[in-house]
C-alpha cells in the first residue's frame, strides 16, 4: 500500500470510531436521562422540569419484595453418528485448500 492509502484508510477507520464512540455516549445519556424521567412519572410529576428525585431517607422502610427468579436449564443430546456443523464447515473448507481429501484420494486411486 502506498502511503496515501494508508492514511485514508486511517481517516475512514478513525470516523467509524467515532461514530461508533459518540453513538455509544449518546445512547448512556438518553437512558440516564430515560431513567430520572420514569422515577419522577411515578412519583406524581409529569414534568421533569419541576420533578425530584427521591431521597434516600424518603423512600418507605418497608422491605422489598423478593422476586421469584427464573432458571434456564439446558440439556445437550448428541445423537449418535453426528458431526457437528462447525466440524462440516470445516472439511469442507480443508477440501479446497488440501490435497488430502476423500475426492481427491479417490480419484488417485481410481487413476491407478
Amino acid at each position: 500500500m502506498k502511503l496515501k492509502e494508508v492514511a485514508r484508510w486511517n481517516v475512514r477507520v478513525s470516523l467509524v470510531y467515532a461514530i461508533g464512540i459518540w453513538t455509544m455516549l449518546g445512547a448512556y445519556a438518553y437512558l440516564q436521562f430515560k431513567k430520572k424521567r420514569e422515577k419522577a412519572v411515578i412519583e406524581g410529576s409529569t414534568d421533569i422540569s419541576t420533578a425530584t428525585l427521591p431521597q434516600e431517607h424518603e423512600m418507605s422502610d418497608e422491605p422489598q419484595k423478593k422476586t421469584k427468579k427464573h432458571f434456564m436449564e439446558e440439556h445437550v443430546v448428541i445423537k449418535e453418528g453426528f458431526i457437528p456443523f462447525s466440524s462440516r464447515i470445516y472439511n469442507y473448507a480443508k477440501s479446497f485448500y488440501d490435497g488430502s481429501s476423500d475426492n481427491a484420494t479417490e480419484k488417485k486411486n481410481s487413476e491407478k
